[in-house]
């Protein structure tokens, strides 16, 4: 065929292997009939074709060409084997063997080495053909190297993603239709599951507790709507009954070709808590303290020969129950009464005052420290008289204890974290933990008193003038991305939060740094990826629409308008986009089954006959023939068969009614007869878009889905719709 071999050959569409090679009922190549057109159809194919006879290659398409680096005449005479990679001849052969004999029907897949020494992956299919006169095969090839890297890099992709999942101090999970798909094991700890297996496909809102659910399905909802861009907060039911604090973040995301929800959550339980006991600590003391004087004795030889009314609310004691006593009555035991006058009054001897922290004991019996205060009578310490004042700091004690405790655990909460925190004040760094100086290459230490705008491209400077502002208005500034300066000069994508907190009394930023580098290059691969594989959908569909038109010009451009009627139809009934993929692809296809249909039916310019008519009405199954074997992500072949069904079961080729056909040939069906009515035909001039629409309103909810009939109503007389699309196909994918 064409190139440097001069070989051409009839092509067809073959039902067992998605080749376009097209041959006559026995399998027949004819190198003579219609050369030019074969010509070019195997030129022009987006998959590599070739005819093997007596081991030997026949012909090669420029496809093969291309990908193998080798010339017409170094492919032309050679074994079939030649070209295969060494190592997987063998197998390759079998599979072969198998296809031609019928015992495997999917394709298979060997190596190539090319002409530079390069190794490619191919895709292959084959048939047993007769090729001038004698048996020969079919191979129908695709160059499949990009895929699987690609896949490669998904799975990679993917394993680093749950290697990060399995192995982070943050709870994971994906759930879809509510149902949990994936959690890891911190999520399995901190609700007190047994089993990942009993985790899975629990309910998610079961694990909120039931007052919180509401508000918690409303946050979620605003996040998963990017109307909220801060973690909320709830209430869990752990699986042994407990009440858990959670915060938690999700987002939308792609789970196994569904829709899902990914969340990352944290168990906030301690730290509420702390807070509470923290803030219930320093609000007795705040009470102890306005409310509650101090006490003030008089003792003459540690005899109490003075009290104010203040004793009884520090000690208990009315003041006449302690005038004569000794001070005994006002410590734990016999050792603290003998302990404090050691350590206080020979310090009297030389200093005016004294004071020093001392365990105490009220009247009934509670224990408490008090602050003592004391200091002589006079110049020189006489008969030990001297003037005491008890401030009781027990609570305040405690306090103080309770925030040691509580800013241990926060600077332990600070420095595991897997986000780099930073405090900025005044455009300075004044605190960094050890995930940003992991994270930047910097120690610590050199971070701390840097310049925020160091840490960050010039472009990014700018963030912290916002920051400023935020500060200065209190206004909330949203999550940002930034590029972070490492030490080594590299880069990392960051994204950055702030939030307001005090230091020293004044306002500082505190900044949540997490490295997305990783998670951007992913997005990006796997956005080439699809883009790549959409494309390759598109060349192939269009060049299959394109086989049935050439057959019939009469109909040029009708499956197109009809793709474009029904994608508009699909609109007005707001069926989701990757829905309405499927049902343009199908309207491009759904007369491909015409192909088989003899061309003076196609372009007969009269009334057909029975039998004509009978002929014309297979055209739905063949076209399924076709398109079975092709893996859409949408059942387009199933569309294609049911396109001329009819909602009272008077349609064909299976006569279904109004359940049993599927929406896409409901929609399909009704683009079509619009269509064709408003469109000239061999047989007949146009009847016209008012005509068709008549034919539409009159026979809805019995020929046609009332639904889908509204919509197509409603387009043409409400809002103008008209046929745009000319012989140009365009793209037809991921239109808006």
């Amino acid at each position: 065929m064409g190139g440097k071999s001069g070989a051409k050959i009839r092509l067809r569409e073959n039902k067992t292997a998605n080749s376009s090679m097209l041959m006559d009922d026995n399998n027949y190549v004819n190198p003579d009939a219609n050369d030019d057109l074969y010509d070019a159809l195997a030129k022009s194919s987006q998959t590599g074709i070739y005819i093997v006879q007596d081991s030997r290659f026949q012909f090669v398409n420029p496809y093969i060409l291309n990908y193998s680096g080798y010339s017409d005449q170094e492919w032309i005479g050679k074994d079939a084997f030649t070209h295969v990679y060494p190592g997987d001849r063998e197998k390759t052969r079998a599979n072969a063997i198998a296809m031609l004999k019928g015992q495997r029907k999917s394709p298979y897949e060997y190596r190539v080495q090319t002409k530079k020494g390069d190794i490619r992956w191919v895709l292959e299919n084959i048939i047993s053909i007769k090729y001038r006169g004698r048996r020969a095969v079919l191979g129908n090839t695709m160059d499949v190297t990009d895929e699987k890297k690609a896949k490669s890099k998904l799975v990679e992709a993917e394993k680093l993603y749950r290697d990060f999942a399995n192995n982070t101090q943050t709870g994971v999970f994906v759930a879809q239709k509510g149902k949990v798909k994936f959690a890891n094991p911190h999520l399995l700890k901190y609700s007190r599951y047994e089993t990942m297996e009993d985790l899975l496909n629990s309910d998610l809102i079961s694990f909120v507790h039931p007052e919180d659910r509401e508000i918690t399905k409303e946050h979620a909802k605003q996040m998963l709507r990017g109307e909220r861009a801060y973690p909320y907060e709830y209430r869990m039911i752990t699986k042994d009954g407990s009440v858990r604090w959670i915060l938690e973040t999700v987002t939308s995301i792609d789970y196994y070709g569904e829709p899902a929800v990914l969340g990352s959550s944290i168990d906030i339980t301690q730290l509420i808590e702390t807070t509470e006991h923290l803030i219930a600590a320093q609000a007795l003391e705040s009470s102890i303290l306005s409310a509650i004087p101090h006490a003030v004795i008089g003792l003459e030889n540690r005899k109490i020969i003075f009290a104010n009314d203040s004793v009884e609310a520090v000690f208990g004691w009315k003041q006449h129950e302690l005038i004569g006593q000794k001070t005994r009555l006002l410590y734990r035991t016999d050792e603290d009464y003998q302990k404090i006058a050691k350590r206080f009054y020979p310090v009297l001897e030389r200093e005016k005052t004294y004071s020093e922290e001392f365990p105490c004991r009220r009247k009934d019996g509670t224990d408490i420290i008090c602050m003592v205060n004391t200091a002589r009578v006079g110049e020189v310490l006489k008969n030990k008289k001297v003037v005491v004042v008890y401030e009781d700091i027990t609570e305040r004690k405690n306090a103080e204890q309770a925030l040691r405790e509580s800013e241990e655990k926060y600077a332990a909460v600070v420095e595991q974290a897997m986000d780099g925190i930073i405090i900025i004040q005044n455009g300075i760094h004044r605190f960094a933990n050890r995930a940003i100086s992991d994270m930047s290459g910097y120690s610590v230490d050199e971070l701390v008193g840097m310049p925020f705008d160091h840490l960050f491209e010039s472009e990014y400077s700018g963030l912290f003038e916002q920051g400023k502002k935020r500060t200065a208005g209190e206004q909330a500034l949203p999550l940002s991305e930034a590029k972070l300066l490492c030490n080594d000069g590299s880069t990392k994508d960051v994204e950055i939060a702030f939030g307001i907190i005090k230091i020293d009394g004044k306002r500082a930023d505190m900044g949540y740094v997490r490295d997305i580098t990783f998670r951007k290059k992913a997005q990006d691969e796997i956005k080439r990826t699809v883009d790549r594989l959409k494309k390759r959908l598109e060349e192939t569909v269009n060049a299959l629409a394109s086989i049935a038109e050439k057959r019939d010009p009469y109909t040029a451009g009708h499956q197109q308008r009809v793709a474009q009627l029904a994608e508009a139809i699909s609109r007005e009934m707001n069926i989701p986009d990757e829905r309405i993929e499927g049902i343009v692809v199908a309207a491009t296809l759904h007369d491909i089954g015409k192909i088989y249909e003899p061309s003076e039916i196609l372009s007969k310019p009269d009334i057909l006959t029975d039998i004509e008519f009978l002929m014309m009405k297979v055209h739905p199954e063949i076209g399924f023939d076709i398109l079975k074997n092709i893996e859409f992500p949408w059942p387009v072949a199933q569309i294609v068969r049911q396109h001329h069904e009819r909602i009272n079961g008077s349609g064909y080729p299976d006569g279904l009614k109004d359940k049993d056909i599927l929406l896409e040939a409901k929609i399909l069906a009704v683009a079509d007869v619009v269509e064709a009515m408003a469109s000239h035909r061999p047989y007949r001039s146009a009847l016209g878009v008012e005509t068709a629409l008549k034919e539409i309103s009159k026979n809805k909810g019995i020929l046609y889905d009332r639904e889908v009939a509204n919509a197509c109503l409603k387009l043409f007389r409400k809002k103008n719709f008209a046929f745009t699309l000319s012989g140009d196909r365009g793209m037809f994918l991921n239109r808006r």
